[in-house]
């Protein structure tokens, strides 16, 4: 009779199930890091993420404590700007000099620092509030001239920081500091800014990673020389930067991922402890001391003579019993042996 196992808790998992099941996990915490970002819902509101960031910098800022703002260390130098109508002029007299898909040329450098000089002259916050935002990139390539001189505001990835130092201009300056990055409009395409400062927390190498909130001016469209010795264009743009400001919800949010990922933990935990149970159970169990068994109460006193009698009998071959018949002609020829027979003639 087959014995089969005892299975208390059910049949058990394989260890291919075991596998989806984490794998399935895993992807659940993937797609919770997606979803918890709030980018990812701007398409069913129509709303930017430049928008996001200035909601969640607004109650940094009239916090007013120190530290906290974006303009704490902020340089203000007295200027003419676009509000100027004559200085609005002469940069109108400067951008026609301006060639796109080029190197930044001699003759383009008037405008360049008066663009540059225009971005020092009020308060970060002021700027960026008038400034243009969203502008796709590809509007930008085909229609410069509709942008040029132009306002904007972009949240850009750095990806590379080179700082210059500067010959003589008509700002002062010593040393200017050109970002790369690239924007979520932009995916790959990278978009170079010039900055008087450097923002905090982002280093100067050729492989850097950090976010900046830029405000500026659009100047052209500049080709420089890929590392792969290739020519490219991008577009250039003169102004200043600042850090992200992140408010007190990152916080929160923060605590629901520690919260997760120890929920996460705990179902790995109890998963691997059941697996484990179960396991221990499919190995087979003595049997009970009390259990019944069917056997005799008590042997004949002859069962290896019977055993081994009737193990001969099986092993020797049946043989078929014969009956011996005397035939009737050998006794006519023992009674008379010379008399020979008659011949039909005789007779």
């Amino acid at each position: 009779m087959r014995r089969r196992l005892a299975r208390p808790f059910g049949h058990t998992f394989s260890s291919s199930r075991i596998l989806s099941m984490l794998m399935a996990m895993a992807v659940l915490a993937m797609l919770y890091q997606r979803v918890k970002e709030p980018q990812f819902w701007r398409w069913m509101t129509n709303e930017s993420r430049a928008d996001a960031d200035d909601d969640q910098s607004r109650p940094v800022e009239k916090a007013k404590s120190p530290g906290t703002t974006a303009n704490a260390q902020e340089e203000i130098v007295p200027g003419p700007n676009e509000t100027d109508p004559d200085e609005l002029a002469k940069l109108r007299s400067n951008l026609k000099s301006i060639q796109d898909r080029q190197p930044l040329l001699p003759h383009e450098m008037p405008a360049y620092w008066r663009l540059l000089g225009w971005s020092r002259t009020r308060p970060f916050a002021e700027l960026e509030k008038g400034a243009l935002r969203d502008i796709p990139y590809s509007r930008l390539w085909e229609e410069p001239d509709l942008y040029r001189g132009q306002p904007m505001r972009l949240k850009l990835h750095v990806r590379r920081v080179i700082a210059y130092d500067t010959k003589e201009n008509p700002l002062g300056l010593k040393k200017v500091y050109e970002a790369y990055g690239f924007t979520d409009n932009s995916l790959s395409f990278p978009i170079i800014v010039v900055l008087p400062e450097k923002p905090p927390g982002v280093p100067i190498g050729t492989d850097v990673e950090g976010d900046i909130i830029f405000v500026g001016y659009f100047v052209k469209w500049m080709s420089y020389r890929s590392f792969e010795d290739k020519k490219k264009n991008a577009p250039l743009l003169v102004g200043r930067a600042r850090p992200p400001v992140r408010n007190a919800n990152a916080a929160q949010n923060g605590g629901w991922e520690v919260a997760f990922l120890m929920l996460i933990g705990g179902v790995f935990l109890l998963t691997f402890l059941g697996w484990l149970s179960l396991r221990m159970l499919r190995r087979l169990r003595p049997v009970p001391a009390g259990a019944n068994v069917d056997a005799p109460e008590r042997l004949p006193d002859n069962w290896m003579a019977s055993s081994t009698s009737e193990a001969r009998s099986e092993s020797l071959p049946s043989v078929p019993d014969f009956i011996s018949v005397t035939p009737m002609i050998e006794t006519t020829s023992s009674a008379n042996p010379a008399t020979p027979p008659a011949s039909p003639s005789a007779t």
